[in-house]
């Protein structure tokens, strides 16, 4: 049997410094470069098309592009980019609202970075179970939540229990956040049983390789042990999703401060892990087709 189409994103995450903020400019070399697609918040696409969802479409469309959308049930509008406590209904309330916004894009899946870690296991138990429930209400599109700092599955303990909790819950392995969270790389056999158990839930992949101390590492192909776990995790996730028509990836690499500095040139590192990615999926697919 052939393996899936591994079909690769590209997040919009300060890409107008990195290249252009002109949408059309953008799409094309995306589009040049080898991606399927990009993965996008409301924001992003408002922020892309000056407002204007139908340049955003049309965009899409020109430049055969995919769309993977983003919700964040964090989101306050008037302040954006500064952390509130919002109540569980807050979230659900902003889940249902973007996903009810997103629609209109078509996206093939949707990314949810949901919930805050605050909150005591009943809390977070409590939003799982609504957020599950405001999924439900959208059969068209495929949706996972994203294991991330500060969101409810801020840690891989959490999310074990999350999972073992909601046979339905569905994940997006952004795994860079837990070795920053736990301050070791999460090597334990014990730690392999978990990262077995988020595989068989996995949807959709972050691939940033992440350290100890930090998210995102300078280049991994300098931080051979972390880029080794990360693979690991990764393959782990792909072995579960073999039978599948494709399998989606993005890997997110991120400015200042996720970038330990400015020199650090974003927009060619996270290209790069593009075409490493795509290297490694080729030599994992070959072992599945032997």
């Amino acid at each position: 049997m052939p393996a899936p189409q591994l079909k690769i994103f590209r997040v919009l995450w300060g890409i107008e410094a990195q290249f252009s903020g002109d949408i059309n400019v953008l799409f094309a070399e995306l589009h040049r470069l080898g991606y399927t697609g990009i993965e996008a918040s409301l924001s992003d696409i408002a922020r892309l098309s000056n407002n204007d969802s139908n340049v955003f479409q049309q965009a899409l469309h020109d430049h055969k592009l995919e769309l993977i959308g983003t919700v964040v049930t964090s989101f306050y509008p008037s302040e954006p980019d500064v952390w509130h406590d919002l109540s569980i209904d807050e979230h659900l309330a902003n889940l249902e609202k973007q996903l009810n916004e997103l629609i209109q894009f078509k996206p093939i899946h949707v990314n949810i970075q949901g919930g805050q870690d605050s909150w005591s296991t009943k809390q977070k138990e409590e939003y799982f179970e609504k957020a599950l429930e405001i999924q439900a209400k959208f059969p068209q599109i495929t949706s996972s939540h994203e294991t991330h700092r500060s969101r409810a599955l801020y840690n891989p303990f959490v999310t074990a229990d999350m999972v073992n909790r909601f046979p339905t819950l569905r994940l997006t392995a952004d795994y860079s956040h837990f070795p920053v969270v736990c301050e070791r790389l999460l090597q334990h056999p014990t730690d392999d049983e978990r990262f077995r158990l988020f595989a068989s839930r996995v949807d959709h992949i972050h691939a940033r390789v992440g350290s100890t101390q930090h998210a995102q590492v300078d280049d991994p192909r300098e931080s051979k042990e972390e880029s080794e776990q990360m693979q690991k995790w990764w393959e782990m996730v792909w072995n579960e999703q073999k039978n599948r028509k494709w399998i989606t990836l993005t890997p997110e690499y991120g400015p200042v401060p996720y970038a330990r500095t400015s020199e650090i040139n974003v927009w060619e590192l996270t290209n790069r892990e593009m075409e490493r990615q795509k290297e490694n999926y080729e030599k994992w697919a070959a072992t599945i087709q032997e």
